[in-house]
């Protein structure tokens, strides 16, 4: 019996990474992730707590953009520094039901502040 080629023809086996991603916050599959920082990494640097450590969830790049353009660090850092407290936020809601409507290819521009 001969042993098999590592360097086989064969083609693999689908790999799960191949899959779409889910995002935490709209919840849309989406082809890629992004690591959003619960606590962004500047308020972090501040209390003395390392890049590498921060707690971090997966978001689309709609999501990301849009609570980095809506909300300022220190909100973030404080008061939405959870995945529950980002989904409880009315604003975040609105946009949440808007972008779930939207297809995962298209690019979606968020307003920012007002």
């Amino acid at each position: 019996m001969a042993r098999r080629n590592s360097f086989s023809t064969w083609p693999e086996a689908p790999s799960s990474e191949a899959a779409a991603l889910t995002c935490a916050l709209c919840e849309r599959e989406v082809p890629e992730l992004v690591q959003h920082h619960l606590i962004p990494i500047i308020a972090g640097k501040r209390k003395g707590i390392k890049p590498q450590d921060l707690p971090t969830v997966g978001l689309c790049p709609a999501c990301q953009q849009y609570l980095h353009s809506t909300f300022s660090i220190n909100e973030l850092a404080t008061r939405l520094n959870t995945l529950e407290a980002l989904q409880a936020d009315e604003q975040v809601q609105k946009f949440v039901k808007w972008v779930r409507k939207q297809p995962a290819t298209k690019g979606v521009r968020a307003k920012g502040r007002e």
